[in-house]
């Protein structure tokens, strides 16, 4: 199926990754219901063909209006939450026509929906999530003002079920203060609204599996259900195969060159790479209009037939060259591995100074997809 460029979407990946983050939180209390964070076309992947591989989640978490109804349009009957929340009053109709769940997370929200639903009221009474600001410096109501605005938002007639949550700013540095600081603001906020026993959500990718209390009733894992890792590369015992986690996306190019270069011969543009020795040298059909980065510096882990190189010289537009020195096998129209299985795309992601997040997402639409 590869022709110059394909990523490759391992379904079976999802669903395995979607069991290790339930397992997770069950073995470690952190929450019994599960959101499958599938915002950002689901970081890359596909927002449909992921939402239905990730069909055991208990509901879907999307950036916007658009990916929710996008969703609906494609059939799906499971809940949906739009984690960006109200973009502009219009969405409030929307949000009640199509019955979805929404994130809260500033007073003019409140304003919106009130102007909204006092007058004209959802068929059924909504759920939304009220974003608490305990630290991350982003979203979200002040500490100071979120009680009184959690019950003015609970008495509401429109309003069902209204969900505590906040989101961790430094869950991926372990050792960082800021976070038992960000669960002791939450803590405190949720013992002053006892009397309402409000339903909880703390815990994205990395806050469920970072050893910390951070129990609720709700996990929202996002990039661990993609086989990434949330923690740095260079945190050895977090890796995702100390995790349990399977790479979902595998990217493949061709080569479609191969020369052989004599020492000092430079390489590509800006002269990045001069030949330190003589050096076979390999190009591979993909470059940065396929969202390959710019950027990346020499060095950057590949695979070929088997065998691990590494990128050499600048990224084009739509190639990039590879050391083929130790790989004498290397012939015209093998595969190049950028990441999958064998090549991690955290590997890749430090490499580049990125995160993996960054590559699934700039992955550009001129890359065909092969769901498997």
């Amino acid at each position: 199926m590869l022709h110059r460029v394909c990523a490759s979407i391992n379904r079976r990946a999802l669903q395995h990754n979607l069991a290790v983050a339930r397992a997770h939180a069950h073995t470690t209390k952190k929450g019994g219901k599960l959101l499958a964070v599938i915002k950002a076309n689901a970081y890359g992947h596909g927002l449909v063909p992921v939402a239905e591989a990730l069909e055991a989640a208990d509901m879907y978490g999307v950036t916007d209006i658009h990916e929710a109804e996008r969703l609906r349009a494609a059939g799906t009957h499971k809940d949906i939450l739009i984690l960006q929340g109200l973009i502009s009053i219009d969405d409030v109709a929307r949000v009640g026509a199509g019955g979805f769940q929404v994130v809260i997370h500033r007073l003019q929200d409140l304003q919106w929906l009130e102007s909204e639903f006092d007058r004209k009221p959802p068929r059924q009474p909504l759920t939304f999530w009220l974003k608490l600001q305990s630290g991350m410096g982003r979203l979200g109501i002040a500490p100071s003002e979120y009680a009184a605005c959690y019950r003015a938002l609970e008495a509401k007639p429109w309003a069902g079920t209204v969900i505590m949550m906040t989101h961790l700013a430094n869950a991926s540095l372990p050792d960082s203060a800021l976070n038992n600081t960000q669960l002791q603001c939450f803590r405190q906020i949720e013992a002053s609204l006892r009397d309402l026993a409000p339903a909880t959500s703390i815990p994205s990718s990395s806050g469920l599996l970072l050893d910390i209390e951070t129990h609720s009733t709700w996990v929202r894992p996002g990039i661990m259900l993609y086989g990434s890792s949330p923690f740095g590369w260079s945190d050895v015992g977090r890796r995702r195969e100390k995790f349990g986690l399977q790479a979902v996306m595998t990217l493949q190019a061709r080569l479609i060159s191969i020369e052989n270069f004599a020492t000092g011969h430079n390489i590509g543009y800006n002269s990045q790479f001069v030949c330190p020795k003589p050096m076979r040298i390999g190009i591979a059909s993909i470059g940065y209009a396929d969202g390959y980065p710019s950027h990346t510096p020499n060095g950057a882990p590949v695979e070929i037939c088997g065998k691990r190189s590494c990128t050499v010289g600048r990224v084009s537009m739509d190639m990039l060259t590879v050391d083929l020195s130790e790989i004498p096998e290397a012939q015209l129209g093998d595969a190049v591995t950028l990441w999958g299985d064998t090549v991690s795309i955290d590997e890749v992601a430090a490499h580049t100074g990125v995160i993996s997040y960054n590559l699934t997402c700039s992955i550009s639409a001129r890359v065909p997809f092969l769901y498997n």
